[in-house]
């Protein structure tokens, strides 16, 4: 897996999943997994990006699809 495709999936992941735990008044903003979490848009209703999860995402999938290739 080429980088570019691992952070492409890692930023949306990023997106996705503190979406889906209820936005920012949902448990996404309510326990230690608001840090690093930021209002990429500050007039938006719910909008969240988490950095450590888009960049670690990134990192595993990068790890293991290299991994599972050879």
């Amino acid at each position: 897996m080429k980088w570019f495709t691992a952070l492409l999936i890692g930023a949306i992941l990023g997106f996705a999943l503190p979406l889906a735990l209820g936005g920012q008044n949902g448990v996404w903003m309510a326990s230690w997994t608001k840090w690093g979490t930021i209002r990429p848009v500050q007039d938006s209703p719910g909008l969240l990006f988490s950095i450590p999860l888009a960049l670690g995402s990134a990192f595993a999938f990068r790890l293991f699809f290299n991994w599972h290739r050879n």
